[in-house]
């Protein structure tokens, strides 16, 4: 019989088996499907988040240590922001080879200092261990009202479907790398990613948003996560997607759509919300005190299906996106 590999099934395929195979206890009420676990904590529900980061999978030759311990830190709080928390505290675990330059080290607390201190936030501790790859595994803390929380589940037929800020710049920052322009910036718009903490926050302070996940691995698979997980489908209008200026330059160099960049690749660190339509003013008014763009890019339907309308015309929105195991460059 032909063993089945991780490849064979993808990141999210390979949780799921874990999460079937786990016991819940009954303490964490999103059943390990939401960006983090979430623990009744009396009046407030404590937020408790991982994620890891490697040298093979997520650092290009020539970032800096700072820039190392930047993104480590704040793809932890971006998943604590995807449910309207505050937070609280990171623990870092740092694996690296005996051989590495203390200045390195130095560096890379430097940038999870600068990170976590621009978000309110500070690291707790963590753990150092020898490793033959360079790898660092954050934890992060957050608080949230029960009130107030935004969870992955709970999107409504006829909801509108919102997004913070612009599209596809994790996208062109990849192809700048793969193709050899501008290094520095790509690596830049890769590596210094800005989670969005408060909006996260003022969003769930506005209490009109029925679901909310933040878009690290491309739009498109964000959407297909909150319809499996809703069971319900989405259509969208290619024309009112946020496409940043550099996602559109570097498409328009390369020869390629900025659709693609917008949609498949990950990276963007954006919020992706479905609210009722009666809330749109309110949480694009939360957020204008912030200084921070909310658009409104389609709909959710009750038939099970995810729609892109381009040009007038409806298609069947791709299921793709970055995932571990799976992805190829």
């Amino acid at each position: 019989m032909n063993k089945v590999k991780l490849r064979d099934l993808g990141e999210r395929k390979a949780v799921k088996l874990l999460r079937d195979i786990l016991s819940n206890k009954s303490i964490d009420i999103t059943s390990m499907e939401d960006d983090c676990a979430v623990i009744d904590f009396g009046d407030e529900y404590l937020l408790v988040t991982t994620d890891m980061i490697t040298q093979q999978a997520h650092i290009p030759e020539k970032t800096t240590p700072w820039q190392v311990g930047w993104h480590v830190v704040a793809i932890n709080l971006s998943d604590i922001a995807g449910m309207g928390g505050e937070p609280l505290g990171l623990v870092v675990a740092l694996g690296l080879s005996s051989n590495q330059d203390i200045k390195y080290l130095e560096g890379i607390a430097e940038g999870m200092n600068s990170c976590a201190s621009n978000f309110g936030t500070s690291i707790l501790g963590g753990d150092t261990k020898e490793a033959e790859t360079l790898t660092l595994s954050g934890c992060a803390f957050g608080r949230v009202d029960r009130d107030k929380i935004m969870l992955r589940k709970g999107a409504k037929p006829e909801d509108l479907v919102a997004v913070t800020g612009k599209l596809g710049n994790g996208g062109s920052a990849y192809q700048s790398l793969k193709n050899d322009m501008n290094i520095e910036k790509a690596i830049k718009d890769l590596m210094e990613v800005y989670p969005r903490v408060k909006e996260g926050i003022a969003l769930s302070k506005t209490k009109v948003v029925s679901s909310c996940m933040d878009i690290s691995d491309g739009l498109a698979s964000s959407i297909y996560q909150l319809s499996n997980l809703n069971e319900l489908g989405f259509k969208l209008d290619l024309s009112q997607i946020p496409i940043s200026n550099e996602a559109k330059a570097i498409s328009m160099k390369l020869g390629m759509s900025d659709e693609e960049l917008a949609l498949y690749f990950g990276g963007d660190y954006e919020l992706l919300i479905t609210l009722k339509k009666e809330g749109l003013n309110t949480a694009q008014e939360a957020l204008d005190e912030i200084g921070t763009e909310l658009t409104p890019i389609g709909e959710v339907i009750k038939e099970k299906k995810n729609i892109l309308i381009r040009d007038g015309v409806s298609t069947l929105l791709e299921d793709r996106g970055y995932e571990h195991f799976r992805w190829k460059s």
